[in-house]
């Protein structure tokens, strides 16, 4: 396959290859393993997307960072305790179909897992201004199917203290530590203690974090959930591929198809579930 300037292979680990992406002003990875983009960073300023470095990279085991893709089901199996958590998509290799490259985009598609009569794609737009990945669920079979998924997105914080969520004020949400529904504040939401919750909102969200001085944009596509995920002390540290206090170092805002947002798939239909990640910084 034709590569394009600025866009190479190399090895992540035993087993398993990276994308390099090498723009002007800005870098990404993307794993095969998982089929996740791992890191975005722009020259001078933090990175995106938050990596844990005790993370396994081997095919069965999950990558603990980046936009894992969970599908195609978000948490525990709906009928078979024995499936792995979030689906079989984090823990498989993908491949890599296309890549190409318009000005300073880079585009590249991959193709992931089967599961049943059902298949996946993936679709990144990676450039100066920040990526875009799109998940499509193809129904190959002859009868519907059920499909939950999430863009399972790590971003990189300062300090979970200076960080706060705007957008999804009042919208419904089912809380997961408590097993309660409620609704998200009025004002902007923080972090404070174990954090699990499905929001039920398409709407934009901005995380904005005081101590980098920047936000960072959460465009939804296909979407009517998200889920905000933190562990907070005592979950991180029963999580063995997490240190114990980098809990602190990042909130989860998953663009997502989770909970009473699973879409029901008539056999030959697609569904896109997308997100655009824009930052920007600010005085």
């Amino acid at each position: 396959m034709f590569l394009p300037q600025g866009l190479s292979l190399a090895p992540l680990a035993p087993g398993v290859d990276q994308i390099l992406l090498a723009g002007d002003g800005f870098s990404a990875r993307i794993a095969l393993l998982g089929g996740q983009l791992i890191d975005y960073r722009r020259d001078g300023e933090p990175p995106l997307l938050y990596l844990s470095p005790q993370t396994a990279c081997q095919p069965g085991k999950a990558i603990r960072g980046g936009v894992p893709v969970c599908w195609p089901w978000f948490g525990p199996h709906p009928s078979d305790a024995g499936q792995p958590a979030h689906g079989v998509a984090r823990q498989q290799l993908w491949t890599l179909r296309d890549a190409s490259r318009d000005g300073e985009v880079f585009h590249v598609k991959l193709d992931g897992p089967r599961h049943g009569d059902l298949a996946a794609e993936l679709d990144f737009r990676i450039g100066p201004d920040g990526a875009a990945i799109a998940l499509t669920t193809t129904n190959h079979g002859d009868a519907a199917q059920t499909v939950s998924a999430a863009l399972h997105s790590y971003f990189a914080v300062s300090d979970i203290d200076s960080v706060q969520l705007l957008g999804l004020e009042n919208a419904p949400a089912h809380d997961k530590v408590a097993d309660a529904r409620s609704a998200l504040p009025a004002g902007p939401f923080r972090f404070d203690g174990e954090v699990d919750l499905v929001v039920y909102s398409s709407q934009a969200a901005t995380l904005r974090d005081a101590g980098w001085r920047r936000d960072i944009a959460i465009q939804p596509e296909g979407s009517a959930s998200a889920v905000v995920w933190n562990p907070a002390p005592a979950k991180a540290q029963r999580l063995a591929d997490l240190p114990d206090d980098d809990w602190r170092r990042f909130v989860c805002v998953e663009t997502a198809n989770a909970g009473d947002d699973a879409r029901a798939l008539a056999p030959g239909e697609r569904h896109r579930l997308a997100c655009r990640l824009h930052f920007s910084c600010h005085g």
